[in-house]
This record gives C-alpha cells, sequence and structure tokens, in this order.
C-alpha cells in the first residue's frame, strides 16, 4: 500500500520539529520530582532538621541519600544547561505520588523522576490503586547506583551462617519474626524469596521505615531483616547486629568478605536495591542521550564514587540499554509473587 503525500509529509514534519527541539535541550526549565520524605539530618533545600531532640531519638539518622542522589542529577543538568533545575518533593503512597505525577507529565524529558526498584518494580504489583505502568509510562535516562542489601539477625542468636540460619527456622515454624520497612519494600521482598526458596515460615512485621526496623532489631522485637546496606552499617560497626550474608548478586564492595546468599547456599537468591532518574515515556532520544552523558559523567567523577560508595552505595556498571533491559527482567520476575500478595495503598497517618 502507498502512503498519501500529505501523510508522508506530516510525518517528515513531525520528525523534523521533535529533532529541532530535542537538538536543543533542554529548551526550558527542568524539574526533577523526588518523591521521598526528608531524609537523614537535612533536607532537600539544606535547612538543618538536627536539633536536641532529633539527636537524642535518632542515635543512627539514615544519610541523606536520595536528597544527594537528586542533588547530583541537579547538579549535572546545570553545569551543562543554561536552564535552572528544581528539585520538587512530592512524598506519600510509597513514593507512588511523585511517580504519577510524573506520569502524566509531558513526554519532553524536562520533567524527571528520581525513582528507586521499590518505584518502578514493587509498587505497581503489589499496591492496589497504582494507576501508572512502569513499562509503558516511563523510559529510564539515567541509572545512578545499586544499594546492597544484607540479612542480619540479632547477635544473640546462636547462628553463624544463612544455612544455619534456615535450619534453625525450620524448626521454628511461624514462631520468628523478621522485620521491613513496610509493606511491599525491598526488605519484605526478599524476606518472601526466602521463605519460598527454602520453605520456612517466618513472620513478617512492618515497620515504618528502614531505621525504625533496624531499632526493633536491636531492641529484640525482631529477630532477623534484610537491611540496606547504607542504613545497617551503624548496627554492623556497633556489634548491635551481625550480617550473615549479601543479598544481592555479588559481594558488597564495603563488607568484601561477607558472602552473598547465593554463595552460602541458597542458590538462585538475588536481591538488591537501584535508584535512577526516568522520564515520561516516549522522550525524545536526543534528550535522553543529553541526560544520560551529563549525569552519567557526574555520577563517574571520582569524589562522587567515594562519597557514595562510603554511603554503602555502589556505581553501575551496565551501559543505559542493558540497565533498562534489567528493569524489565526484575519486573517481569518479581510481578507473580507480588500479585499474589496484593493489598490496598494507604497514605501513612499523619
Amino acid at each position: 500500500m502507498t502512503s498519501h503525500p500529505a501523510a508522508l509529509l506530516l510525518a517528515a514534519l513531525l520528525t523534523l520539529n521533535g529533532a529541532a527541539q530535542a537538538q536543543g535541550f533542554p529548551a526550558k526549565p527542568v524539574k526533577i520530582v523526588v518523591p521521598y520524605p526528608i531524609s537523614g539530618p537535612t533536607d532537600i533545600h539544606g535547612t538543618s532538621r538536627i536539633t536536641r531532640t532529633y539527636k537524642l531519638i535518632a542515635q543512627h539518622a539514615p544519610p541523606p541519600i536520595t536528597d544527594m542522589l537528586a542533588r547530583t542529577a541537579a547538579a549535572a543538568i546545570s553545569a551543562g544547561s543554561a536552564q535552572p533545575v528544581k528539585l520538587d518533593r512530592q512524598p506519600g503512597a510509597m513514593t507512588s505520588r511523585g511517580a504519577q505525577s510524573v506520569a502524566r507529565a509531558p513526554a519532553d524529558g524536562h520533567t524527571l523522576l528520581l525513582a528507586s526498584n521499590a518505584t518502578m518494580i514493587i509498587n505497581p504489583s503489589f499496591f492496589h490503586g497504582v494507576t501508572y505502568d512502569p513499562i509503558r509510562d516511563f523510559e529510564l535516562v539515567a541509572p545512578l547506583a545499586t544499594m546492597p542489601f544484607v540479612l542480619v539477625v540479632d547477635p544473640m542468636l546462636s547462628v553463624e551462617t544463612p544455612q544455619r540460619l534456615i535450619d534453625w527456622l525450620k524448626r521454628r515454624p511461624g514462631e520468628i519474626n523478621f522485620g521491613s520497612s513496610g509493606d511491599g519494600s525491598t526488605g519484605y521482598v526478599a524476606g518472601e524469596l526466602l521463605q519460598r526458596l527454602k520453605g520456612v515460615q517466618v513472620v513478617h512485621v512492618p515497620y515504618n521505615g528502614g531505621i525504625a526496623a533496624l531499632n526493633g532489631m536491636a531492641t529484640g522485637q525482631v529477630s532477623m531483616m534484610f537491611a540496606a546496606l547504607p542504613l545497617a552499617l551503624p548496627y554492623l560497626a556497633s556489634g548491635q547486629l551481625r550480617a550473615l550474608g549479601a543479598a544481592g548478586p555479588r559481594r558488597a564492595a564495603l563488607l568484601p568478605h561477607l558472602p552473598t546468599l547465593a554463595e552460602a547456599g541458597v542458590t538462585g537468591f538475588a536481591v538488591e536495591g537501584w535508584y535512577g532518574i526516568f522520564a515520561r515515556a516516549p522522550t525524545p532520544a536526543a534528550a535522553t542521550a543529553w541526560l544520560n552523558e551529563h549525569i552519567g559523567a557526574a555520577m563517574n567523577e571520582p569524589a562522587t564514587h567515594a562519597m557514595y560508595l562510603a554511603l554503602g552505595l555502589e556505581p553501575v556498571a551496565a551501559s543505559l540499554t542493558q540497565f533498562a533491559t534489567r528493569i524489565n527482567s526484575e519486573f517481569e520476575k518479581w510481578a507473580p509473587l507480588l500479585r499474589a500478595a496484593r493489598m490496598p495503598l494507604r497514605e501513612p497517618a499523619s
């Protein structure tokens, strides 16, 4: 069938117009939506919130990871353009509120989302009421970092290895609690995977955040959990918790002598967190390339590398295409498990 000349002309004009817009990217101010609450001792505008009371009740204040990642991306965009960059905090609904706002934004690369594996992999399959589709509505423009998780236990338990823990759990079905930062969190998913792979039964206790869960462990409320390494480091250093294994596909850079769970005999186990910058799909290819080049260069700066490694994060070795493929694969892998345990999306009590 021969296309109508007018249709061909219109298509050519649209293509040229899109290319022209992308070549001038960014053509207007850029906004990065940060769907997380204030993390760590300062908020995203740099306003200190460490008070005397806060120091007393938060002995192990979490590092401001999401804020630092957002600032790194914003600084990279600002350095390569005369356009201003705004960080727009939109917490709520387990990061889904901010994601849904970006899913409704123009697909031109000027409205971006700082997102994790929880936002893109877990939430859409686990929670009822999430209206965005991570594959249809979003496009990865820059992977930022991966975040190792570690299996930690009460140091009073007489288990020294993951296999001994599993043997101990099998003798106590339904009697032992495991904590997480909340329903549908990465730590929750890791706990569910361990139960399925090894046939153990443990009781999930969701907390309001990773620090609350770690404090629950340190005070004996729960016996085990899969914890984000940046949050767990102070507890490990103080001896309040014991690490039995790294949950990811490789050993954590800061804990090189700690074997992975797969190395310790839990075949097929691999869970880790990650962060990336996303835009509404379909973003013009030139805009994606520009963002990836500038943000990627900033993340690869030696000083940036060192800073994030010290916090417990690790650089992304994969290319943009490779990491996007990984996201699709993870979505397909985890969706059946998560959908089997779906629950309503609730806002936290104020």
